[in-house]
């Protein structure tokens, strides 16, 4: 009987000896993913940062400046359109838009 006892031991750790390396083929996999996941993140962060315009045009905005920054662009862009114009008069002497200053400089 004891014999048996030690032949069921060596079969559960031959089991646990052969999970290994599927749980590490998943997690392999797994990673894999995320670092997809990741690229495509910071590659439409790269898209997006290219379509705000900022001075310098070579500084390079963090993900949170980057979001923060494409809204203001955005209603900036909306209120061009809802105006009809860029107009400096729209703007208080603390409500600069740093996106007419942008455009104004690098003309």
């Amino acid at each position: 009987m004891e014999f048996d006892n030690g032949s069921n031991d060596f079969q559960i750790q031959s089991n646990q000896l052969n999970e290994a390396p599927s749980k590490k083929r998943i997690r392999s996999g797994a990673n894999a993913r995320e670092r997809d996941r990741t690229q495509s993140v910071n590659s439409a962060f790269d898209v997006l940062r290219a379509m705000i315009p900022i001075d310098p045009p070579d500084r390079k905005l963090s993900k949170i400046e980057t979001l923060q920054l494409a809204t203001k662009y955005i209603s900036h862009l909306s209120q061009i359109l809802t105006s009809g114009e860029d107009s400096e008069q729209e703007h208080s002497f603390y409500d600069v838009c740093i996106f007419c200053l942008t455009n104004k400089i690098n003309s």
